[in-house]
């Protein structure tokens, strides 16, 4: 996230999302948050750190059409599916994103076990961003293990610890510990957005929305020091 200069006074604010690759609404989300955050001074003040919360926790590994995410979380008909899918490409669009009405979705564990390897990677970011915009755009199949130790690697996480990720359980622990975090605070869905642990901001929002929510948290926050 680039960012214009920051205001002169105020430490850093953390900002937590819990979100999945899959959801729609995570990708809509995505830029707007991008937007507050520079607008309110970028990395340099502002702290976002990501949370896996997987949608399909309870699929396997087989991969079903975009459509049949959308029965599967929502119930209805295929043309229910279908209005909802193409409602979310319209406001996709309206923001200047691509997006893919058939897309294939699955139980995301096993990538969000890669988020968090290349989060201790510093690379945690650029991962997420990559992988749902091959979905959405693309519709890569992200969920293929070769493409998420590809992805990995690429982005400089070494080959020999994205490979034993592969092989092994590694981060297992952390993904299911970041579910159990947002279903104790109540969340169902993502996104699911914490301003300095003082304000929350459930589903999508504007990059308005998410820039006063910034500015609160940190009132609050300078208010309390």
């Amino acid at each position: 996230m680039s960012a214009p200069a920051p205001p002169a006074s105020g430490a850093t604010l953390r900002v937590d999302v819990w979100m999945d690759f899959c959801c729609p609404a995570c990708y809509l989300a995505e830029p707007r948050l991008e937007e507050a955050v520079a607008a309110e001074g970028g990395t340099a003040r502002i702290t976002v750190v990501r949370h896996s919360f997987e949608l399909l926790p309870d699929v396997d590994d087989t991969r079903v059409d975009s459509f049949g995410y959308v029965l599967h979380k929502y119930g209805g008909d295929q043309a229910a599916a279908e209005r909802h899918e193409r409602g979310m490409a319209r406001l996709a669009g309206d923001q200047g994103q691509e997006y893919r009405l058939h897309r294939p979705s699955s139980n995301g564990f096993h990538a969000h076990r890669f988020l968090h390897l290349a989060q201790a990677h510093g690379q945690g970011d650029a991962f997420f961003v990559r992988l749902q915009r091959e979905l959405f755009t693309e519709a890569v199949d992200i969920y293929d293990t070769a493409h998420l130790v590809e992805t990995a690697t690429r982005l400089g996480v070494p080959a020999e610890e994205a490979e034993a990720t592969a092989r092994t359980d590694a981060y297992a622990d952390a993904v299911r510990a970041d579910r159990r975090t947002a279903l104790r605070a109540g969340v169902t869905g993502v996104p699911f957005t914490v301003f300095d642990s003082r304000l929350a901001i459930p589903g999508v929002a504007t990059a308005d929305a998410y820039r006063d929510a910034i500015r609160t948290a940190r009132q609050d926050k300078e208010q309390t020091v």
